[in-house]
């Protein structure tokens, strides 16, 4: 079984290698996932199946899909921080990440929390292609 720190380094790995329904697979099926903001694809995704089946088709038009690196993760208990960053081309412009984090939770060798942090003006303009107002 799994812990903490083992789902956090597979997580990343598996988004690095852009296996996006793998990944979202380590989440429990009754696992939450929350992506901060207002974007389209903002908001809580109940358990892996909920996530492929909203989550997953709404990244899938990336021009040069997102090149993403990730840190050690950063483990406390059954608590896990992934750092990253990111870059690539979506649909609507460039996609440049310089952050990433997530905040993860793991219980019985799956992940039962995930929160994504990120600049969710850069998801807007590059994939929904809605500009910053000035």
């Amino acid at each position: 079984m799994e812990d903490a720190q083992g789902l956090a380094r597979r997580f990343g790995e598996l988004l690095a290698q852009l296996r996006f329904p793998e990944a979202f697979e380590l989440l429990a099926d009754d696992g939450v996932y929350t992506v901060i903001g207002t974007t389209p694809a903002s908001g809580v995704y109940h358990g892996p199946k909920d996530l492929i089946a909203r989550l997953v088709p709404l990244l899938s038009d990336f021009v040069e899909p997102p090149v993403v690196r990730f840190e050690e993760p950063i483990v406390q208990g059954d608590r896990a921080v992934l750092l990253g960053s990111g870059r690539g081309v979506g649909p609507t412009g460039p996609y440049d990440q310089p952050y990433y984090a997530f905040v993860m939770r793991a219980a019985g060798g799956r992940l039962v929390e995930v929160i994504e942090f990120m600049d969710t003006m850069m998801l807007q303009s590059a994939v929904f292609g809605e500009q910053a107002a000035h």
